[in-house]
């Protein structure tokens, strides 16, 4: 699949998981400790983030970027992942 085919309409982070939910309904997370940079953040810095257009996730106060697209082809990359059923939350 193309980049753009991945943009996010929902996104969460919880001390241990990023959460991304598609526009077409499609669900992923990935750990937290997969990244060292959020891995050292406090809880209150991962929480400070920018959805880049729905297509990258983006932490200004740490440098941490990610695409959405990698939560969704992290075959390639060897990443833990999970795309079942995630559990909803009403944030960003």
């Amino acid at each position: 699949m193309n980049f753009f085919d991945y943009k996010a309409s929902k996104v969460w982070v919880t001390d241990t998981d990023i959460y991304v939910v598609l526009q077409d309904g499609r669900q992923a997370s990935l750990p937290v400790k997969n990244f060292p940079l959020l891995l050292s953040a406090s809880p209150e810095e991962l929480k400070k983030f920018e959805i880049i257009d729905g297509y990258a996730l983006y932490w200004p106060y740490l440098g941490e970027d990610l695409s959405i697209a990698g939560f969704f082809e992290t075959e390639d990359n060897n990443e833990t992942h999970n795309t079942t059923a995630l559990p909803l939350l009403n944030n960003k």
